[in-house]
């Protein structure tokens, strides 16, 4: 019997948010919950550090390069390409997703969402309510963005968003939106009410993606005052060059806020540690429902997220970057009726995840791709897979094979290099000083290029 499945997706949440992971936060009672039932992936890495590469990798399990999508500059998902939500649905599933999916353009050829919801059926879903991106909720409408204009708020947060991103971009204020229309929790919501009256004789498959805790941080007081009193892990020091004449990439020229001092980054991480605490609270009234209806044992329930965030570590905000923060993603999945939790440190990556789903479905991933089903390790049959992984962001990439960690620039010029064993917090770029490594990493980075030449074609974005 195909299990039901249930994939909840974040924007931004660090790998070590997880309350009984590093401790980032210390209220995600539901995610510890999650994590005391499932296998716990702690060396998982997106394809890439910014939400349009990643979300689409994760829908085709393919890499950045096979798509021509490098950063989220405009790009629509090609309706035709094959992805395994089809898959899904051609088993006899019934579809749906609620949240954030950049799989188009934002502001661009689709001002309305809702005109959009006929792309998102050619992508394979039944059951449709999509938000726009925390940055752009302002001006893209959608069903959520409509309700607040009907309820007079949305010229409200387009003020708001305005004044955020104007000057600097550590602005911690609450919402201007009352508790029930901010965005997680319209996506928790529509998931719960649709997960409620669900009666169909076909499994689920319902994808809940959060667009927290993305900045802007506007989290809502009610979340932010739990974390009052308490002191937030200090920001990891930026990194030091043992060669001081190493080449430049994309680190050192791509800086998107003003400076930064420890006042802000323990606002901000107050802020961020709210919204966390609020994505939580989400997460467990959809699992308190569905063992509520005796459906949570036999379901396959993945929690992942796009890409990470820095938080002010290495004196930086945001992402794209390939530096543990904003690369390691939290990778939870609970199989059908297991019911103790064990950690793996076997390399993951986003495309992995779409396989291993049709792989319980009883199915087979009918074009090429790049990912792996993971549910040997899930099953304890196989301990490790994948001794090295990528992932790639404007045109750089950066391969790790769980020692060490390289980074490419545009011009296949190794700049940084760090010992994740002997230095698990990349306090020391010891590129150059390590040759040997250099060329096989390169040589591996070549290699995966040469591998995944097939894709989609750049001029006609159509899967070959």
């Amino acid at each position: 019997m195909r299990p039901n499945i249930l994939l909840i997706m974040t924007d931004q949440f660090r790998s070590d948010a997880i309350n009984a992971g590093r401790g980032t936060t210390k209220h995600t009672p539901s995610l510890d919950m999650l994590l005391s039932e499932s296998t716990s992936f702690t060396r998982a890495v997106t394809t890439s550090p910014i939400c349009a590469p990643a979300r689409a990798s994760l829908l085709a399990s393919l890499y950045p390069h096979q798509m021509h999508i490098w950063d989220n500059k405009p790009h629509t998902f090609p309706p035709e390409a094959k992805n395994w939500v089809k898959i899904l649905k051609c088993l006899g599933y019934r579809t749906s997703v609620f949240g954030k999916t950049h799989y188009y353009p934002y502001n661009g050829s689709v001002p309305d969402m809702r005109d959009a919801e006929d792309l998102l059926h050619a992508y394979g879903y039944d059951v449709v309510d999509e938000i726009p991106g925390p940055r752009v909720s302002g001006t893209l409408l959608s069903h959520m963005t409509a309700l607040w204009e009907e309820k007079g708020y949305r010229t409200l947060v387009q003020q708001d968003l305005q004044r955020r991103y104007a000057g600097k971009h550590t602005h911690t204020e609450p919402s201007p939106l009352p508790l029930e229309f901010y965005p997680d929790v319209y996506v928790g919501n529509k998931a719960y009410d649709y997960l409620a009256s669900y009666q169909e004789e076909e499994p689920f498959f319902c994808f809940v993606s959060f667009g927290g805790p993305h900045d802007p941080w506007d989290c809502p007081k009610q979340y932010t005052e739990r974390f009052e009193n308490q002191t937030m892990e200090r920001p990891l020091a930026p990194f030091t060059d043992l060669n001081v004449d190493r080449t430049t990439g994309n680190w050192d020229t791509e800086v998107h806020h003003p400076p930064l001092d420890l006042e802000d980054i323990e606002a901000v991480r107050r802020n961020y540690a709210g919204k966390v605490s609020l994505i939580d609270e989400q997460i467990g009234r959809l699992a308190t429902l569905l063992k509520e209806k005796n459906l949570w044992d036999d379901t396959l329930v993945i929690f992942t997220s796009d890409h990470g965030e820095l938080l002010g570590d290495h004196h930086r905000l945001y992402k794209q970057n390939f530096l543990n923060p904003a690369l390691l993603i939290p990778l939870l999945i609970k199989t059908p009726y297991q019911s103790r939790g064990q950690a793996t440190d076997s390399l993951a990556e986003l495309v992995d995840i779409g396989p291993t789903l049709v792989d319980y479905a009883q199915g087979e991933m009918d074009y090429p791709h790049c990912g792996r089903s993971l549910r040997s390790i899930l099953e304890q049959q196989q301990e490790k897979q994948q001794k090295l992984v990528f992932s790639e962001y404007n045109h750089e990439i950066m391969a790790y094979d769980g020692e060490w960690k390289l980074v490419v620039n545009q011009r296949m010029e190794p700049y940084l290099l760090f010992n994740l064993i002997a230095d698990p917090n990349e306090q020391l770029n010891v590129v150059t000083c390590h040759p040997h490594v250099e060329q096989a990493l390169v040589a591996a980075i070549r290699n995966h290029l040469q591998a995944t030449s097939f894709g989609f074609t750049n001029e006609e974005n159509a899967y070959v």
